[in-house]
């Protein structure tokens, strides 16, 4: 517990659970998993399901799928009678894991008992069941965790604009050629959902009863929240609303990093501190003011105009910059960006603190286009399917849409911000779901961040913008990263970068003043046949992004023949790394990038600025430079083609540019 006055605060020590450190300090998470804590607990779930002890925030949105049915498409004809469609539905793992209380010792017959069993044996993550296989044996679900609910259908594009996953309208109200089918778990997905289940189910009973028998105990009528569990929304969420606390905190920074702000704090006030203590010095040192208000979570480096320009011209080769300086103008643009089904990711101010993008380096989405959480997971994000996304809500209107319970009424003024900083879970309004299904989760749940135009201004007029164009007062929001093991974005060209690397499936970029486009590669301009002004310009040159560095590997095996035997077969692939190109990502796989074939290889070497089209299909061909299209053979048309499509392949990737 703590009190404070208007010089410094004074902390109490209620509680503090011990914990023998079971593995050596020298293994890479330094043995956490197999300490007896429940946040070590979780992470060795976490472990056991996707292979990395890091990975909490996929169990517990993995949990909720807990009882959910899917129809499958095989029949059950088990009494040769009635066939119907059998379904596939989760069973959760029933021996607990977790019982008992943390607060009272095993000598007094209490204490925290761990049954760790369903995490014994080989984990989930390195399983190989036979239905990721077809029947000839070809491995079907690389993604083990890729599933949809039992509603999905695939997104759809239409010709008033309504695209559900952000794809160019056609003509006719039909699935589009690359519109995904419905995925069914796999057996281990299921397995995995019961375990997620159980341990979410586990750590929320013994952290509830933790948290209200010491509210009993000290009186206390507020709660505030840090370390590892505080970034479990979905205990935060049954905290807050359940235990009848007037106020409950949850900082942006809820992790670890949480504790360490608060030992800063009691560092600068705490009575131990500054102007407190007693010196000898003949003039005492003055403390701080004391914090009247909470941190602001946007505390990362403020990016200058000029870090904006430079990152714009360091990839301008691939850009469509506009530069609008009026802000009502942006927000009506990213307004109905939005709302004709496209994804917009945002750059603005200073960076979070903490894990969660909270509207300053956010990618946005339409809440209510539910084919969204596939395109943005599969396509976007490159993560598992099942993963939910979380809602930036005006604050003032939360309570019309979310569960926010009796405490929200006390909040602010009655403003409904339970939730500034993305920390609890809330039930979406049943009579509500339907209307936002991308930012509600399989059991109705939604991971809730309120927005004020108090504490962020600039993000309050962008969703309002939404909200005047919609009449949904929320948008869609996501973490800025879409590059495999990166964080959320930084500087301006992690910015610029990051949404490269999206290959087109955000369609914007805003950054400051800045609104940013993917360039499409202008074929005409390579062949000369673009016009300016009337006039054609001449043929553009090519040139590669930087110094390029090749890598070929080769693997040979054994091929059966005819008679029994067998013959060496082989097959080789060429990768190149260009650390100037501005897709580079030096964290996945030291940025080398697989081209096609030999053929890309070659044009990726003759493309140094010199030379146009025309001399490098006749490098390739038979044709004359000077040879018109329309006269050569078959043979060298189908080269001139494949050229071309590796030529804007490569311009795609950011590996040339003319």
């Amino acid at each position: 517990t703590f009190t404070k006055d208007e010089k410094c605060l004074s902390v109490k020590p209620v509680f503090k659970r011990f914990s023998q450190e079971n593995t050596p300090p020298t293994l890479y998470n330094h043995g956490f998993e197999n300490m007896d804590s429940l946040g070590a607990v979780y992470s060795r779930a976490s472990s056991h399901i996707f292979g990395d002890w890091n990975a909490c925030g996929k169990v517990m949105g993995l949990a909720p799928w807990q009882g959910h049915i899917w129809d499958s498409d095989d029949d059950d004809d088990t009494d040769g009678k009635n066939p119907q469609k059998k379904q596939l539905t989760t069973e959760m793992v029933k021996e607990p894991i977790f019982e008992g209380t943390l607060y009272n010792e095993e000598s007094d017959g209490g204490g925290l008992k761990i049954n760790k069993s369903s995490m014994m044996g080989l984990p989930f993550i390195a399983r190989i069941d036979p239905d990721m296989f077809d029947d000839e044996g070809n491995m079907i679900r690389t993604k083990r965790y890729d599933f949809d609910d039992n509603d999905y259908e695939p997104p759809k594009s239409s010709t008033n604009g309504d695209a559900t996953a952000g794809s160019n309208d056609t003509s006719d109200d039909v699935e589009t050629s690359s519109s995904p089918s419905k995925q069914l778990p796999t057996k281990v997905a299921i397995d995995a959902i019961g375990l997620a289940s159980r341990i979410q189910t586990d750590l929320e009973t013994v952290a509830m009863d933790f948290v209200e028998h010491f509210k009993a105990e000290t009186g206390e009528k507020n709660l505030c929240l840090a370390g590892g569990v505080a970034l479990n929304s979905v205990l935060n969420g049954r905290l807050s609303r359940e235990l009848g606390f007037e106020n409950t905190f949850i900082p942006p920074y809820p992790g670890d990093d949480g504790i360490a702000v608060g030992c800063c704090a009691y560092g600068l006030f705490g009575k131990t501190s500054g102007g407190d203590a007693s010196t000898d010095s003949e003039e005492e040192e003055e403390a701080p003011p004391l914090w009247n208000v909470t941190l602001s979570p946007y505390l990362g480096p403020m990016p200058t105009n000029d870090e904006m320009k430079e990152a714009i011209a360091w990839a301008s080769p691939w850009l469509d910059v506009e530069t609008i300086h009026d802000e009502d103008e942006r927000n009506d643009m990213i307004a109905e960006e939005l709302a004709s089904g496209g994804v917009v990711a945002i750059y603005h101010g200073r960076s979070e603190l903490g894990p969660r993008a909270l509207g300053h380096r956010s990618i946005l989405a339409d809440p209510r286009k539910k084919g969204l959480v596939r395109f943005i997971n599969e396509f976007v994000k490159k993560r598992e399917s099942f993963r939910p996304f979380a809602p930036s809500c005006l604050a003032e209107e939360a309570g019309e849409w979310f569960e926010l319970g009796e405490h929200a009424e006390a909040s602010s003024n009655g403003s409904n911000n339970v939730s500034p900083y993305m920390g609890i879970t809330a039930q979406v309004r049943e009579s509500k779901r339907s209307e936002i299904p991308a930012v509600t989760h399989v059991d109705g749940s939604s991971r809730l961040q309120t927005v004020t135009p108090e504490a962020e201004p600039t993000y309050h007029r962008l969703i309002s913008a939404f909200f005047k164009a919609t009449g949904v007062p929320m948008v869609l929001n996501t973490s800025f990263n879409t590059l495999k093991s990166e964080p959320i974005t930084e500087t301006p060209r992690n910015a610029v970068r990051s949404f490269l690397s999206s290959m087109g499936t955000i369609e914007m970029l805003v950054m400051g003043d800045y609104v940013i486009k993917r360039k499409a590669a202008n074929v005409r301009t390579l062949l000369g046949e673009e016009q300016i002004n009337g006039i054609m310009t001449p043929p553009s040159f090519p040139k590669r992004a930087g110094v390029v560095n090749y890598k070929t590997t080769f693997s040979a095996g054994l091929d059966d023949d005819n008679d029994g035997g067998g013959s060496s077969s082989g097959s080789s692939r060429t990768l190149v790394q260009m650390p100037d190109r501005p897709m580079h990502n030096e964290m996945d796989g030291d940025g080398w990038f697989e081209l096609l074939d030999d053929l890309e290889g070659q044009l990726l070497g003759i493309c140094d600025g010199t030379v146009g089209v025309n001399e490098i299909t006749s490098y390739f061909t038979a044709m004359a430079e000077e040879e018109n299209y329309d006269k050569i053979t078959d043979a060298d048309q189908f080269m001139v083609e494949n050229i071309m499509q590796r030529l804007v392949r490569l311009y795609e990737n950011t590996l040339i540019s003319w």
